[in-house]
């Protein structure tokens, strides 16, 4: 089943209601290097255009259209996908909060490893958000626990933390917040975007900002690519800030 997107609290106010356009295919991308490399540079041929001249709502409203319209896999199919097909490498799935990996061919036990929602459940990622493979990774159960629903950001007094980076704590302005590893920030960042623009959720402020310097600092690297790839060939759309990472620039506001 195609599905729409849809939300009780949307920002921009409303979405508009025509039908978007079918989302875009594009052959694979070439790899870029994991470590350095510009991610501002041209989209290769055959990837997404990069939505010229549009900013903020207008940018917003156009990636909706190219982005929301897709396959909802259901929770226990999404699931299976990701341990066992779409992050299942060499027969072993690795946390992307501690690294710590488990050799698996099916679903493992929620007590050991468990699916990470991006976005919580607890703050809107329901019915076809809650299977949308662009935001969920596979996660460490105690490490998933520790996120919780709690908002990313970078932590200054540390309660919890993993030798990966993860930490969990409390920023400078007190609030209680969950900083991911160096090499996951930037896909946290674009989940989140591409989470905002489909589903018509806000990001906080404070928040947005940290989001938007993990995007730079964290660059887009051939494994994400590669899977946004592989999730168009599951669910039928890709993650446009992953294919542009400058699009977050042009949005003020999510």
């Amino acid at each position: 089943m195609l599905v729409r997107s849809t939300a009780a609290t949307v920002r921009p106010p409303a979405l508009a209601p025509a039908t978007p356009a079918e989302p875009r295919r594009a052959s694979a991308p070439a790899p870029r290097p994991a470590q350095g490399g510009d991610v501002f540079e041209t989209p290769a041929p055959g990837k997404p255009p990069r939505f010229e001249g549009l900013t903020d709502k207008a940018l917003i409203q156009a990636l909706h259209d190219a982005a929301a319209k897709h396959k909802d896999l259901g929770y226990n199919q999404a699931r299976k996908i990701i341990f066992t097909e779409l992050d299942n490498h060499e027969g072993k799935v690795k946390c992307v909060y501690t690294g710590r990996e488990l050799r698996t061919d099916k679903i493992p036990n929620a007590s050991d490893m468990n699916t990470e929602h991006t976005w919580p459940q607890s703050k809107g990622a329901t019915g076809a958000a809650k299977s949308d493979l662009h935001h969920l990774f596979p996660t460490d159960s105690k490490a998933n626990s520790q996120r919780s629903s709690y908002p990313f950001g970078e932590v200054q007094k540390v309660k919890w933390s993993s030798p990966s980076g993860a930490k969990l704590g409390t920023d400078a302005e007190g609030r209680t917040v969950f900083e991911p590893p160096p090499e996951h920030k930037g896909n946290v960042a674009r989940a989140l975007f591409y989470f905002s623009t489909v589903y018509g959720k806000a990001i906080p402020a404070a928040e947005e900002a940290v989001l938007k310097k993990w995007n730079v600092q964290d660059q887009v690297d051939a494994a994400e690519l590669t899977r946004n790839g592989a999730i168009e060939k599951y669910q039928g759309n890709r993650n446009p800030f992953v294919d542009d990472a400058t699009l977050a620039q042009r949005i003020a506001d999510f």
